[in-house]
């Protein structure tokens, strides 16, 4: 039967601590103490009739006659002098209670009163200082309990439409990268030109703001088309992709070419048409200015 346990950490597990080089608490006094859970953990072992039965098996010990073995093992795990001066104390008394019994004479008489003395106050101590134990105990990591649900996983950060792409073709060219030994010789050096003409384009269009339609066509290139040749070749067996000619003549090596540089072409028209949009922006600006300043608003 164990004692009701009250779920405050007992006063020696409230003592400062401080920390060696592996991250173990380590007592003021010198003794190492076993790193200690969680508040909310302690709160999960108290609470729990299981794991406090569990844990109460040692009251056994006492109630057979031999206090001083818990007092003594538990004084020395839990760093508690009391503890091992009583576990002394029994084992002195039964000690001195089987030597009476062994004289013979009234002296057993003796002996038996101070053996029972002995067993009783043990048991007595035993279920007084399993509250402690149990609370010294339940602070301690690494022990066995029925887990709580684990939190849900945070969901992704949502990234703008931008930077997502730009994610994304990190993962096209590691992939091309990956299967470097695969693909046909001038693939990779291929998807690294498109990469080349891609990333700063992304990075211009996310500072200045994209469009509808430049997001539509940077979107096209790096999440279908690029990805999506790469995938389809990478699917057949290997060769197959190098020597089997299909109707139109050309295996799906050069086929897998022939696209990765009409997708080069294709980013570098995008880069262009891009940049040329801007530029004429800046030209049509360039012309109100001088409208404005230099002719109509100055003639007055």
């Amino acid at each position: 039967m164990t004692a009701p346990v009250a779920e405050r950490a007992p006063r020696s597990l409230r003592r400062q601590v401080r920390r060696d080089g592996g991250g173990a608490p380590v007592r003021r006094g010198g003794g190492v103490r076993p790193a200690q859970a969680p508040p909310e953990l302690v709160s999960r072992r108290l609470r729990s009739r299981t794991w406090r039965v569990a844990n109460s098996w040692w009251l056994a010990v006492p109630a057979v006659g031999l206090p001083w073995v818990s007092f003594l093992y538990m004084g020395l795990r839990a760093g508690r002098p009391g503890w091992v001066v009583a576990a002394v104390a029994y084992f002195v008394s039964t000690g001195a209670a089987l030597g009476l019994i062994g004289q013979g004479g009234w002296e057993i008489v003796l002996g038996l009163f101070l053996l029972l003395g002995t067993w009783g106050t043990g048991v007595v101590h035993s279920v007084m200082a399993n509250s402690r134990w149990l609370r010294i105990k339940a602070a301690w990591n690494g022990e066995a309990l029925p887990a709580a649900e684990p939190p849900a996983p945070a969901p992704d950060p949502v990234l703008e439409p931008v930077a997502a792409l730009g994610h994304r073709l990190a993962e096209v060219v590691a992939l091309a990268h990956r299967h470097g030994d695969r693909l046909p010789d001038g693939a990779v050096p291929t998807v690294r030109e498109i990469d080349d003409v891609l990333r700063p384009l992304l990075g211009y269009v996310d500072r200045r703001g994209a469009d509808v339609a430049e997001v539509h066509n940077l979107e096209a290139i790096v999440q279908e088309y690029l990805p999506g040749a790469l995938e389809k070749y990478l699917d057949l067996p290997e060769e197959y992709a190098l020597t089997h000619r299909g109707s139109g003549g050309a295996t799906p090596a050069e086929e897998l070419l022939n696209q990765l540089r009409l997708l080069l072409d294709g980013a570098r028209q995008l880069q262009q048409a891009v940049y040329d949009h801007d530029a004429q922006q800046l030209a049509v600006q360039g012309r109100f200015l001088d409208t404005k300043f230099r002719r109509s608003d100055l003639d007055l």
